[in-house]
């Protein structure tokens, strides 16, 4: 690949250019869909669920408080007694909604959105600086910027959901990694495995690059990345054994118990999936589900053949994850938002874009999809 001659204000001042573009025009319009939107918001425990948060009175942050938002507010507010599943996040992510809260009277709310979108931003820098890497052109690379920041559900990195925060440990891990700095690479990726249960997959990536070294150089420091990753994904299922006398899998049954499912064989929900839209039960979420899921399938494999194997493994990973796991309301349940951390298939597409038309096939359908997706969200739609 060809490097990147773009100076360093100019590749940062994009990405900040294209961070706040998009913030800006999500938050104005759905901050219009909800004022013009006709439909009930008062507090419901299934359509509307506030798990005993007040809900807040400006249309400013009215729109961001919906679903997993006021999980981790009710956990930020009260700790992990707040409701039964509460046990489903690590505390890294409330912790830090609560301190940021602290400068808006102690309101999380606020504070989350600080958070996510100081991670939002910091995350884009180091995705660009990936795709300085891997790309031939600076056109490539802004490219892949914008095809993540206008995906159909980017809006969760705006939002005070972890799905930031989890992209900036990850990003930046697999980023150290490929530079064979080993101690911030697993520094980092431990803080992708502190964000979310599922962060915990970001050793798979880490082991095997240390394991393509140790074969070469028989340096012991490789294995610092993976072993300092693992320590810090293992803190939270530790504590709550130790520190709540609950069992070590805690954690990973509240998450089970929050989509009412568990794991099989991978594929099967891709099948139960099919079947449910065949018998005409919620078709458009679970269409929107499976579309996810196939599309991000062969991006995989397109990661899997057009860039270096780190990244293959990474998204190989989480996809059997995804493929393995079902819900018994929709089996393929939130894929629209989990595939957000499969992020190095973005770098990809800007390889199989070179005609207008299919970029145009990328950026038209894409703006569509988060204009709808973030107007549902901000009118308490399921979309994830």
């Amino acid at each position: 690949m060809t490097l990147s001659t773009e100076k360093p204000g100019g590749r940062f001042g994009f990405v900040f250019l294209v961070y706040l573009t998009t913030l800006v025009v999500l938050w104005g319009w759905m901050i219009l869909v909800r004022m013009i939107y006709p439909g009930d918001f008062s507090p419901d425990p299934v359509f509307r669920p506030y798990m005993g948060v007040e809900p807040v009175k400006s249309p400013l942050l009215d729109v961001w408080q919906r679903w997993d938002v006021l999980h981790y507010q009710a956990i930020a507010e009260r700790g992990y007694g707040a409701f039964e599943t509460s046990l489903f996040t690590p505390p890294l992510y409330p912790w830090l909604m609560r301190l940021a809260g602290m400068l808006f009277a102690g309101n999380p709310l606020p504070g989350g959105l600080i958070v996510s979108n100081i991670c939002f931003l910091g995350a884009l820098r180091v995705f660009y600086l990936l795709a300085e890497q891997l790309l031939p052109d600076i056109s490539s690379m802004k490219r892949s910027v914008v095809y993540l920041a206008i995906f159909p559900t980017s809006f969760f990195f705006f939002a005070p959901y972890g799905e930031s925060l989890y992209f900036l440990g990850a990003v930046t891990s697999l980023y150290y990694a490929t530079r064979k700095k080993w101690i911030m690479a697993g520094l980092w990726g431990g803080l992708a495995a502190l964000s979310r249960l599922p962060g915990l997959m970001i050793v798979i990536p880490l082991m095997w690059t240390a394991r393509q070294e140790w074969k070469s150089t028989r340096d012991w420091r490789v294995w610092t990345a993976p072993g300092l990753a693992t320590v810090c994904g293992l803190l939270f299922p530790l504590y709550t054994w130790l520190g709540m006398n609950l069992s070590v899998l805690a954690p990973f049954e509240a998450q089970s118990a929050r989509f009412h499912g568990g794991f099989t064989f991978p594929g099967l929900a891709l099948i139960l999936t099919a079947k449910q839209i065949l018998s005409g039960v919620y078709v458009f979420p679970n269409l929107m589900d499976l579309l996810f899921t196939i599309i991000f399938i062969f991006g995989v494999i397109l990661v899997w053949r057009r860039l270096p194997r780190i990244y293959g493994v990474y998204c190989l990973a989480f996809m059997v994850l995804y493929l393995t796991r079902y819900a018994d309301v929709y089996p393929l349940l939130s894929m629209t938002r989990y595939v957000l951390a499969l992020f190095p298939v973005f770098i990809c597409l800007p390889l199989i874009d070179q005609r207008p038309w299919a970029r145009r096939l990328i950026i038209y359908p894409s703006i569509l999809g988060l204009l709808y997706f973030s107007a549902q969200f901000a009118i308490w739609g399921w979309v994830g």
